[in-house]
């Protein structure tokens, strides 16, 4: 995602002030990084997204942070205190921070639109269940499916769990059931899916082009720049 958003931001003619990868030799961190930035744009691997998260603050730099697994436990809910650790940094250094699990304006609309939607069919008594498909280099289940699971167990009161892909057995009736599917160059689908004896309905959100992704996490960087110093969701972005 780092090469696909320095080609949106060479198309925009936007200037980059540094690129840091320590896996790319002459571009890892040193005194002088973040020296001139106004923003970080982070694309890190979750191993290193809490220090890489932590330096950008501590320098007074802007945090686009859009790495999930790092901050998120494995159900999906957010590490509580290292989020408030992130704040107070933020607030330290009079700077800001955004974060998600998707910065889509498509995926943030799906989320608002499936809450009154699970919780209809739930009233109807329709079982439901996610399906999520990626590129087959994805290493992890996609925080984007885990916040969608939160969100239908908070519509579906029986609900209170998250099975991610264990179908070796019967599915248990508090569970919703999470399958993933890894696959050639797919950016992104995910599919919610309420089912009946009679009938079934999917609720579809796909990905045509990761740049999508760039776009918008680019799009978070000029809206935090206008904001108080402090923490930031994407939902506070798009209102």
């Amino acid at each position: 995602m780092g090469r696909i958003t320095k080609k949106v931001l060479d198309e925009n003619n936007e200037y980059i002030s540094d690129i840091i990868d320590p896996n790319c030799e002459g571009y890892d961190w040193n005194d002088n990084s973040l020296e001139n930035a106004d923003t970080a744009i982070c694309f890190t691997s979750p191993i290193v997204g809490y220090d890489t998260t932590k330096r950008i603050l501590q320098k007074g730099v802007d945090a686009v942070v859009s790495t999930t697994k790092f901050y998120t436990n494995h159900e999906g809910s957010e590490n509580i205190e290292m989020m408030k650790e992130f704040e107070n940094l933020a607030q330290e250094n009079n700077c800001r921070m955004i974060y998600g699990a998707n910065f889509s304006i498509g995926m943030n609309a799906f989320f608002d639109i499936l809450k009154p939607l699970a919780e209809r069919m739930a009233e109807l008594e329709y079982d439901i269940g996610i399906d999520e498909r990626h590129h087959k280099v994805k290493e992890d289940i996609a925080a984007t499916a885990k916040e969608i699971g939160r969100i239908i167990m908070e519509a579906y009161p029986h609900k209170n769990k998250l099975n991610f892909g264990d179908v070796d057995r019967r599915r248990e009736e508090n569970e919703i059931t999470i399958t993933s599917t890894r696959l050639g160059n797919i950016p992104g689908t995910h599919i919610v899916i309420f089912d009946s004896p009679l009938d079934t309905i999917e609720f579809v959100h796909t990905v045509r082009d990761s740049k999508l992704f760039a776009q918008c996490a680019i799009d978070a960087a000029y809206w935090l720049y206008d904001q108080p110093p402090g923490l930031y969701r994407v939902k506070d972005m798009y209102g």
